[in-house]
């Protein structure tokens, strides 16, 4: 019988250390933005090395999880924003003015300046990919992710 008992307790430490390690295995899912995406492009914004930059209506923020284009502007940075008109021109600056590096599909501009027609604002950045999203129907990238101030007053 001891023996039996031994093989009994070998078989159930094995089967535990085998879903232990399936079950950490498995890859944590990211949570998603339940919000509805709108591909419709507000304006169109050149790159400062003549990309397609379009400024999509994008989507709206869900609680801490980011959308983007005009929606997540106006969701995550809507206390910055004085006027679309504004916020245009600035963004127009940042891109043709501002220095620029490309980290992975983003490409990220940064402006300090005390011309933003936003008159408490000294800095800007500006992130945009040139990544395609079929679900857009229209070939062009999905252009702006975020716009917003820093070192700002707003």
């Amino acid at each position: 019988m001891r023996g039996t008992s031994r093989i009994r307790l070998a078989l159930v430490a094995a089967t535990a250390a085998i879903f232990t390690a399936g079950a950490s295995a498995l890859p944590a899912q990211a949570a998603t933005n339940p919000n509805p995406i709108s591909w419709s492009i507000y304006t169109t914004f050149i790159g400062p090395d003549g990309e397609d930059a379009p400024l999509r209506e994008g989507q709206k923020d869900a609680g801490s999880i980011d959308g983007f284009g005009k929606r997540h502007i106006e969701s995550g940075h809507d206390g910055q924003i004085s006027s679309w008109s504004n916020m245009k021109a600035d963004i127009d600056s940042t891109l043709d003015r501002g220095k620029c590096e490309t980290k992975g599909s983003k490409i990220t501009c940064k402006l300090r300046s005390h011309t933003f027609r936003n008159i408490h604002a000294n800095a800007m950045k500006v992130v945009f990919t040139e990544r395609v999203d079929s679900r857009s129907h229209d070939h062009r990238p999905v252009g702006i992710i975020t716009a917003y101030y820093y070192d700002c007053g707003c």
